[in-house]
């Protein structure tokens, strides 16, 4: 062949593989949008699912798979699918699920993105909403109509940590034949797992726990080969994918979940505690401790511990919470969760907002209210730093 020009060259740099006995211990990210292929017949046959060849990165790529299949096993799935956000894969499995005329009983308790979902799109879309206290199989059954396709709850609620009866749940929706969608991001599948439990899905905001560190964002899903297939399907229209590197970014976090899931845990069962006894704190919120609505049912159902969320109520309402995040020195106000480090939010101005004030106050999502996230540092620290900035309101 002869020598090509310059041109040639550097248009194709790169597209060799490097031939090595060896192979990397990380996987590499596969950073390209396209895949070549050899013939009309290879791509046929992806197109016809007798192939699992990569084709176009809007659709799968190696990273995105190697995520779906690593959530799948952890959650005890047939399947996996991640999305670019919690949200997105949230909006894919109801929008591949739900349909005009269905019926969904939602968690009143749920994230307020999801709210949003519910009483935004879905809505639009023809899909009525009951919202009722889910963690309570009762109060479901009374809510369950002849049009009811989807049960959505949270295996811990956010802001409120309640805990969700999933094995209870699972037994009502098996006997109607719905489908459990279950929200685990607080929980994380090393401390539960909806789909032991009966549950047909269960996804996560992988931007929390899953990977860990503050770094990506991406949305994760297990389940039912249906289910999954028929989220997949809408995913791939819709187009949102999880890129390549904020997959790898989540596989990488995975690789030390139980440990710091573990740490998270114990931490935030001393801060609660800690925060239980203090004379400027109200109320707090947290399975874990003895006085808490669900601690027998939290007991059963996470006996590996009770996550690293927890939120407490000061005195002073609002400007208390302002005062008590405004001294914080060590620990950060962002309107996220499940970093390394603890952080705080404020439930009323920020996850919560798309709810009236009216709704906010029902579950007790109060100006007063803190949400934190619990770290990996010292937990002395931790605990210094609350001391202090509770010692200004």
């Amino acid at each position: 062949m002869a020598r090509r020009s310059m041109e040639t060259v550097a248009a194709h740099v790169g597209e060799d593989l490097v031939p090595a006995a060896t192979r990397p211990v990380s996987m590499p990210i596969y950073q390209t949008s396209v895949f070549a292929f050899p013939d009309l017949d290879t791509v046929e046959a992806v197109y016809k699912g007798d192939s699992d060849a990569f084709l176009y990165s809007r659709m799968a790529h190696p990273n995105g798979s190697a995520l779906e299949a690593a959530v799948a096993e952890l959650e005890g799935g047939e399947s996996g699918l991640a999305a670019a956000s919690g949200m997105a894969v949230i909006n894919d499995v109801l929008c591949g699920t739900l349909g005009p005329g269905d019926h969904a009983v939602v968690t009143a308790e749920c994230y307020g993105g999801t709210f949003g979902l519910f009483e935004g799109p879905l809505r639009r879309r023809g899909v009525t909403v009951t919202y009722v206290a889910a963690a309570d199989a009762p109060s479901v059954a009374e809510a369950i109509r002849p049009a009811t396709r989807v049960v959505y709850v949270e295996s811990i609620s956010n802001p409120t940590t309640r805990v969700a009866d999933v094995p209870a749940l699972a037994e009502l929706y098996r006997e109607r034949g719905l489908v459990l969608v279950v929200d685990n991001t607080f929980a994380t599948p090393y401390l539960f797992q909806p789909l032991a439990h009966g549950a047909h899905v269960s996804l996560s905001s992988a931007t929390k726990f899953l990977a860990g560190h503050s770094d990506v964002t991406a949305g994760v899903a297990a389940g039912t080969r249906e289910i999954i297939g028929a989220a997949r399907s809408y995913h791939t229209t819709t187009g949102a994918t999880i890129d390549p590197f904020a997959a790898w970014l989540t596989l990488r976090g995975l690789k030390t979940l139980a440990l710091r899931v573990q740490r998270h845990s114990e931490n935030a069962l001393r801060l609660a505690r800690f925060l239980d006894g203090h004379g400027r704190v109200e109320k707090v919120f947290y399975p874990g401790l003895e006085s808490h609505l669900d601690h027998s049912l939290a007991a059963r159902l996470l006996p590996s511990g009770n996550g690293g969320m927890l939120s407490f109520v000061v005195g002073g309402g609002m400007e208390g919470a302002n005062r008590f995040i405004r001294a914080l020195k060590l620990c950060q106000f962002v309107p996220s969760l499940g970093d390394v480090g603890t952080t705080v939010s404020h439930p009323a101005l920020t996850s919560h907002r798309a709810m009236s004030e009216e709704a906010r106050l029902r579950l007790g999502i109060t100006g007063g209210m803190v949400r934190v996230s619990v770290g990996i540092e010292a937990v002395g620290d931790i605990l210094a730093d609350f001391e202090q900035a509770l010692a200004k309101i």
